[in-house]
């Protein structure tokens, strides 16, 4: 079996909201992990399903990066087990 590793951060576009000076921005919502298989084939993690009328149906993929400092991360360690029970 291949070894998969994180990838990209699948994020949606889940609504608006207006910001201080007045301007409207839109509000962004982190739904999982892309991960890239050692063959090259991918899959999709999904943590969150967005609903509503805020969300058009679009996923969008970022790379994995430390917002602070800039630099890459991952949001599990290589080769964790992704078959775990769901805590709630």
């Amino acid at each position: 079996m291949s070894k998969m590793t994180p990838h990209k951060r699948a994020v949606a576009v889940t609504g608006t909201y207006t910001d201080r000076n007045g301007s409207e921005k839109k509000r962004y919502t982190t739904i999982g992990t892309l991960f890239r298989y050692d063959d090259g084939n991918m899959s999709l993690k999904i943590d969150a399903v967005p609903v509503g009328q805020g969300w058009n149906g679009f996923v969008s993929f970022y790379d994995l990066e430390d917002r602070k400092t800039g630099s890459e991360t991952s949001t599990r360690e290589p080769g964790q087990d992704l078959n775990d029970e769901i805590p709630f």
